[in-house]
């Protein structure tokens, strides 16, 4: 009796650990390769899926993999590169990548530690080989964001087939020498100022342009309006001279009477005295007499 108590007991236990080892969970912020004998044979919870929760495996035949499924970062640190004049530089990389492919990475890498130094090989050669095309100036203020462009499709192809996905390569810092850091400086300010110095001259070039057209639309301009008001002065003069011819006709003592009031106007201004007046002005006579003696009576 005590010895098939005693066999009962282990085999509760066996159970229990069997059934222990026949499930395990997928984390949601994990991706897991079930293995057997080695072999993979199953992926749960890919980039792209979502498979977290309990799974079932086989006890003591089947085991799991499990690697991370967010975006995971890599610190380059401290290459130390050549430009195309073969200046030294200083640089510092960070580099965004993912797990897309846990059977490939398993078979080609294995563990994320093996990743992680064969990237930092891959990504220290990519750097590199992009600085080697670009001189210092252009690699610290002129063309960054095309360099990492090409860093990171560099460093894409060199690690295609080992199941990870290369998502942004960032220059945290490219930095020179003290001993060669003012003699690129100087040779960045120079470049500068001739670029400033044409910039200046074309703008000079066509601020003249604009003047010298402005100029030319004024003068004619100017020409068709005195053009205009010399054939609106005529055409007002003719107008003129036929209304007085029409007036003439149809009454010409009217006319020379209106005639005579417009030279009596002319000859002296209001409040002057009249020394000289005009003669055979006909009905403006009188008017010219009266002028005379207001004078005499204001003297």
């Amino acid at each position: 009796m005590r010895s098939l108590g005693i066999l009962g007991l282990v085999a509760i236990v066996i159970a229990v650990i069997v059934a222990l080892n026949s499930f395990f969970i997928v984390d949601q912020r994990k991706q897991v390769l079930l293995l057997q004998v080695g072999a993979a044979v199953e992926a749960y919870n890919e980039p792209g899926t979502d498979e977290a929760g309990l799974k079932f495996k086989i006890p003591l035949i089947q085991n799991v993999v499990t690697y991370d499924r967010r975006n995971l970062g890599l610190n380059v640190s401290d290459i130390e590169a050549y430009a195309s004049n073969q200046e030294q530089l200083i640089v510092d990389a960070f580099v965004r990548w993912q797990i897309d492919d846990p059977l490939a990475f398993y078979q080609r890498l294995g563990t994320e530690r093996e990743a992680r130094e064969q990237m930092q090989n891959f990504t220290d050669a990519a750097i590199r080989n992009a600085l080697a095309s670009r001189l210092p100036e252009d690699i610290i203020s002129g063309q960054r964001s095309e360099l990492m462009d090409e860093i990171r499709d560099n460093l894409a192809n060199n690690i295609s087939g080992r199941g990870i996905e290369i998502i942004d390569v960032r220059i945290r810092r490219a930095d020179l020498p003290d001993d060669v850091s003012e003699r690129v400086f100087r040779r960045m300010e120079a470049t500068r100022n001739q670029e400033a110095e044409q910039i200046r001259a074309e703008g000079d070039e066509r601020a003249r342009a604009v003047r010298a057209r402005a100029e030319r639309e004024r003068t004619v301009i100017l020409a068709e309006a005195r053009q205009q008001s010399e054939e609106i002065r005529g055409e007002g003069d003719a107008k003129r001279n036929e209304i007085y011819a029409q007036a003439y006709e149809r009454d010409p003592e009217f006319f020379r009477f209106q005639r005579a009031l417009i030279a009596c106007e002319q000859a002296f201004t209001e409040g002057t005295r009249i020394v000289v007046g005009p003669d055979q002005l006909g009905l403006c006579n009188d008017f010219i007499t009266e002028a005379r003696e207001n004078g005499r009576v204001n003297r």
